[in-house]
């Protein structure tokens, strides 16, 4: 049973990892063209909304996106009914999404530009509802490679695009049009491709008042955990200026492409972590404990990587010369790398099979409050000190995180870490501090960075079989999803030979 579960885990982060791989590179490539042609000041403006409207669009998604892979992994029939109502009641909170948006944009007394790319982003939030609840039920059926063919599409449709216009000498408003129709892109292929899974029927079932109810606890720490995430940005644009927002948000959006590692993770495990909710073998157990382990092995890497290469990363994706203050937050981002892998799982394993969502909303309620306490206090004193607010806000992001994860191992079910081992941590770490001397050596020879900072990946790769981090039957299974007939399998849509039999 150990094994079935872990190979569905990496099957379905196989096929996810093929496709981020180009996801990745859209990414980068944005990374490297939005703030280097719009400016501190225009980026500034671009991430503030987008920070607004993904805390405005929580109301759209009331918690669907747990609540809909939950369901259809315990119940596929349930699941369906699930999905035609939660995609109307995503229509009506729209509207009401609408409306909300704008009040909150005018009372703010944002300038007239950036309430233009708020209102162009949440008009994208209509097809965007869609496209997150179908990725739902194809995470909840444990398919997502069509999810990642839909987000394949739409990425480098915006890339190509907004690389284009800003080349033309587009500003902040054009990218964030070319950013809503790239959604629209996604939300056609992704109805396009359901067609043979699933059939909607799209009426007002009165179910979805029921849903209401149980979706609220998912809707309140999905709201709660993106307004301590992006809380941050309004709170540094209210107490210093558009440039500093932009600062902030350049490390921020180099963060953000990192934590893709322990999204893609919790896409695959969570339903699993539904479907072994009352498991009485172990196995629940033992997944819990895995999947921590895992992200301590990635997590370490990324911090020290990130730690020891700030400044290179901010000169080649952004340019020093502007952006030189967002070294120092993407440092102390570094730092609580591990921490915020950590509680991806946590939160995952509480939501998704411990059943403890109304205490994990309310960890998200107390988290705002942790968050902009700090905020209040730490960004007007770095600015004042460092002429840098997005400092301060980097170190309370931080702070939150680690009292994010201190209660979500107090919430966790004393049997769920049962399998959780000290060796688990001591091995990666061992492992880090090898890369680490290596790395330090390397760059000592002047090895240009990018090679070092890969030469450290490897190290780091090696030493953790050099102080035997694998059991001899992880690495069969590593072997056999890596092999040309796994890949055969992900290229052809098929994700076993079950699946290619039907």
């Amino acid at each position: 049973m150990k094994s079935e579960v872990g190979r569905s885990i990496m099957r379905n982060l196989s096929v996810m990892f093929g496709a981020q791989g180009l996801t990745w590179i859209s990414g980068f490539v944005l990374l490297f063209f939005l703030p280097r042609y719009l400016g501190s000041e225009d980026f500034g403006r671009l991430y503030l909304a987008m920070s607004v409207v993904a805390i405005m669009g929580l109301l759209v998604d009331f918690g669907g996106n747990y609540l809909i892979p939950k369901e259809v992994a315990r119940s596929r029939k349930k699941g369906v009914r699930i999905l035609g109502s939660y995609i109307i009641l995503r229509i009506f909170l729209w509207i009401l999404f609408i409306g909300v948006i704008l009040l909150i944009s005018h009372l703010l007394g944002y300038s007239g530009h950036v309430n233009m790319l708020i209102l162009i982003l949440a008009v994208g939030k209509l097809w965007e509802s869609g496209v997150t609840a179908f990725n739902a039920y194809f995470q909840g059926i444990e398919r997502m490679e069509f999810p990642s063919m839909a987000t394949i599409a739409e990425r480098l449709f915006v890339s190509l695009f907004a690389v284009g216009a800003l080349l033309l000498g587009a500003d902040s408003i054009t990218v964030a049009i070319i950013m809503t129709l790239g959604g629209l892109i996604n939300v056609i292929i992704i109805v396009w491709l359901s067609r043979k899974f699933v059939t909607v029927q799209y009426k007002f079932d009165t179910e979805v008042f029921s849903l209401l109810n149980s979706g609220m606890p998912f809707f309140l720490f999905s709201l709660f955990s993106v307004i301590y995430y992006r809380i941050d940005a309004m709170m540094v644009s209210s107490f210093t200026n558009e440039m500093v927002t932009g600062w902030y948000g350049g490390a921020y959006r180099f963060l953000d492409i990192v934590m893709v590692l322990p999204i893609l993770y919790k896409t695959a495990v969570f339903p699993i972590f539904s479907r072994l909710w009352d498991n009485k073998d172990g196995v629940l157990e033992s997944t819990v404990g895995e999947s921590l382990r895992l992200m301590i092995i990635l997590g370490i890497p990324s911090m020290l990587l990130i730690a020891l290469f700030a400044e290179p990363i901010i000169d080649f994706f952004m340019g020093l010369e502007e952006y030189g203050p967002s070294v120092l937050v993407l440092q102390i981002f570094a730092i609580g790398i591990p921490i915020i892998y950590i509680d991806v799982i946590l939160g995952s394993a509480l939501m998704g099979a411990a059943n403890r969502e109304r205490a994990w909303a309310m960890v998200g309620l107390l988290a705002i409050g942790v968050n902009i306490g700090f905020n209040y206090f730490m960004i007007p004193y770095t600015q004042q000190v460092f002429g840098n607010g997005g400092l301060g806000a980097a170190t309370a992001t931080i702070i939150t995180e680690l009292f994010v994860m201190v209660s979500a191992f107090l919430l966790l079910p004393r049997g769920y870490l049962q399998t959780f081992r000290t060796t688990y941590l001591l091995k990666p770490v061992a492992a880090g501090c090898i890369m680490l001397v290596a790395v330090l050596l390397l760059s000592v020879s002047g090895l240009y960075w990018i090679l070092t900072a890969l030469a450290g990946g490897v190290v780091y790769i090696a030493a953790l079989f050099l102080v035997k981090t694998f059991s001899q039957a992880e690495i069969e299974l590593i072997r056999e999803l890596i092999s040309v007939n796994q890949l055969k399998l992900v290229l052809t849509g098929k994700t076993s030979e079950a699946e290619a039999a039907e």
